[in-house]
């Protein structure tokens, strides 16, 4: 193989430098093209105070609304303290409703719902509290615990208004919700209903698990009377 032929350095210096040629060939293409890239820039820019300001806009309505919240159940608290729940829920029933209606999208809306429910159930309002509650059903996925207890507390409501089967229904959603923990209330309602509903294996069954699943529950001496007979 002939070797390479050596350049002298007047012919290595006449060579475009390859880092300067990089660059050049950078620069043009950016000058080509500046007017373009300022407006990605500009865009990008406005895309991210964007973002930032709503979500500025997010945490003012949240705070709003909890405040507004807090309000209302300091006034219902007041009138309780002399007032039978009936009267302290009609009361600030408009409270809520603005509530609702104005940050019903927000989280802290659905927390307004969810309280306005609790306190309606309280009065004996089962029939608006399990509207409620139904509404809330497909609300707080990323809070295992509150859905818990919104599917929980829409069963006791159909409970009290005599619609069993929905109250299965939404008691066995609760269960499929609920921390293990947790489970032993919800196993006593179904057990319970099932009994009422002629379900009798079913209603073994729930009693059962709570022996077997929650032997420290204080439920287990009932349900071992009750599985007894």
């Amino acid at each position: 193989m002939a070797a390479a032929k050596k350049r002298s350095r007047k012919e290595l210096l006449k060579e475009p430098d390859v880092v300067l040629t990089w660059s050049a060939r950078l620069l043009a293409v950016v000058t080509a093209h500046r007017n373009a890239i300022v407006c990605g820039v500009i865009v990008l820019m406005a895309a991210a105070a964007l973002v930032s300001g709503y979500r500025y806009y997010v945490h003012r309505q949240e705070a709003q609304a909890g405040v507004l919240i807090g309000e209302a159940l300091a006034k219902y608290e007041r009138l309780r303290s002399g007032e039978p729940p009936e009267t302290a829920v009609k009361a600030v029933a408009d409270d809520f409703q603005r509530i609702i209606a104005s940050y019903g999208n927000r989280f802290n809306g659905d927390t307004a719902r969810l309280i306005y429910a609790n306190l309606l159930y309280e009065a004996g309002d089962f029939s608006q509290a399990a509207d409620l509650y139904r509404a809330l059903q497909p609300q707080f996925s990323e809070f295992p615990l509150i859905r818990f207890q919104v599917l929980q507390s829409l069963g006791y409501a159909l409970v009290a208004l005599r619609d069993d089967a929905g109250a299965a229904r939404a008691f066995e959603a609760a269960l499929a919700a609920a921390d293990p923990r947790l489970a032993d209330n919800v196993l006593y309602a179904l057990g319970t209903l099932y009994d009422r509903m002629g379900e009798t294996e079913k209603s073994t069954a729930a009693f059962n698990r709570i022996v077997s699943d929650h032997p420290d529950s204080a439920y287990v001496a009932l349900v071992k009377e009750r599985l007894s007979f």
